[in-house]
Order: C-alpha cells, then structure tokens, then sequence
C-alpha cells in the first residue's frame, strides 16, 4: 500500500470510529450498511472528478481510470456524491438530512487535513513558483514545462491540511458545523487556488473556484435558515 492509500485509509477509519460513537439518527440495525455505500460512493465521485478533469489522458488510457493508489481524488466530486448518497438514503429511511451531515462533517474536515498529507508522498497539488523558505523542492522531470526553470513551489497541499485541521477544530463542537465547513472550506479552495495552475478550468473559470463560491452561498443560506428555526 501507498503512504497516499495509508494516509487516506486512517482519514476514513477516523471517521467511521467518530460517526459511529455519536451516531444517533441513522438506526443501528443499518448504520454499517450507510457507512460503507458512503464511502464508496464519496471515492467514486472524487474518482470521476478527477477523470472528467483529465479525461484527454483517460480517454487514451482506460485501464488506469480504476487506479487511485498515485493519487487523482477529487474533493469536490466526493463531497457531491456523497451529499447525493446521503440525501437519498435520507429520503428512504425518513431520516433528517442536515442532521446527518452534521455528524459527518466534522471528521470530513480532519479526513480532509490527513488526506492532503499525502499529496508530499506523490510530488501533486503544489502550486506556483515561489522564493519563501519553506517552498517545496520538486524535481525537475515533475515540474511543468512551463515552469521548468523553476526549484521551488508553493506547498499548497500543506496550506490546506493545516488550514482544515484548524476548522476541524472550531466546528467539531459548533451547533452548526455543516454552515460554517462549507463557508470556511470554500474561502479557503477558492483563494488557495489563485496559487494553483493545475485545477480544473472552463474558458478560464476555475470549477473548483465557481463549486466554492457555491458552498459559501450555501454555508450562509444554511446559517439564516437554521436561525430562523
């Protein structure tokens, strides 16, 4: 197994250990069977992400679709599927949807920070060149070509790990974690990635970007609305 797939593999276990022990709207007699169709529809979806995103590679080169173990997880895709799974499963079993997420959140904010972790151990999600001390040093056959000339690059995956871990620990006893993730989450992917040149882009908007400006939308909306309840 990859440090990447080890990494990724105690985010999960993590999450699993903390739904489970304050899990008290999904019925037991289900709660494996909701855990595990969770995670694979949330590894899916940021699969399919990450495809979509580089499909001129994957077109020609079907066989690797399947392999996550370099890397190529999208969040935005797993955070999608995942809130779809959810919404269905809720909707089957007359369960509260927020209320779910509100219990899941939190240890998606700390998976979220171990999981960028492992992006040092595949040389990925490094941004733009830069002088600062702390610039990671990527080898020359894994630079871009435009960028070729350059040692030193911003560490944007240690930016966002440290960041989340700092909104785990704010939201983990929030009343409304689920506001204040998608709020805090999407402040930080829409300016981290000014910083990045490998994000996915549509006639130069960053989809990344337009999805986080999205979850600050809703981070807010959700703020109103549960206040007004």
């Amino acid at each position: 197994m990859s440090i990447y797939g080890l990494l990724i593999g105690i985010a999960i276990y993590l999450g699993i250990s903390r739904f489970q022990k304050l899990n008290n709207i999904v019925p037991k007699s289900i709660e494996n069977r909701f855990i595990l169709f969770l995670i694979i529809s949330s590894i899916i979806g940021a699969r399919l992400y990450h495809v979509i995103d580089y499909w001129q590679y994957y077109k020609l080169h079907l066989l690797e679709i399947p392999n996550t173990r370099a890397g190529g997880l999208g969040i935005f895709g797993a955070l999608m599927a995942s809130f779809l799974f959810i919404a269905i499963y809720s909707f089957k079993h007359k369960l509260n949807i927020l209320s779910i997420i509100n219990i899941i959140i939190p240890s998606l904010a700390l998976g979220q920070s171990i999981g960028r972790l492992g992006n040092y151990f595949n040389t990925e999600v490094f941004g733009k060149p830069t002088s600062i001390d702390f610039g990671q040093y990527v080898p020359i056959n894994l630079r871009p070509p435009q960028f070729s000339s350059y040692s030193y690059f911003h560490p944007i995956w240690l930016y966002e790990s440290i960041t989340m871990f700092f909104i785990y620990l704010f939201i983990k006893n929030k009343k409304q974690p689920t506001s204040w993730y998608l709020l805090l989450f999407g402040l930080t992917r829409f300016f981290l990635d000014f910083l990045r040149f490998d994000t996915w882009a549509i006639y130069q908007i960053k989809i990344s970007q337009l999805f986080s400006f999205i979850f600050i939308i809703i981070g807010i909306s959700l703020f109103f609305k549960q206040k007004g309840t």
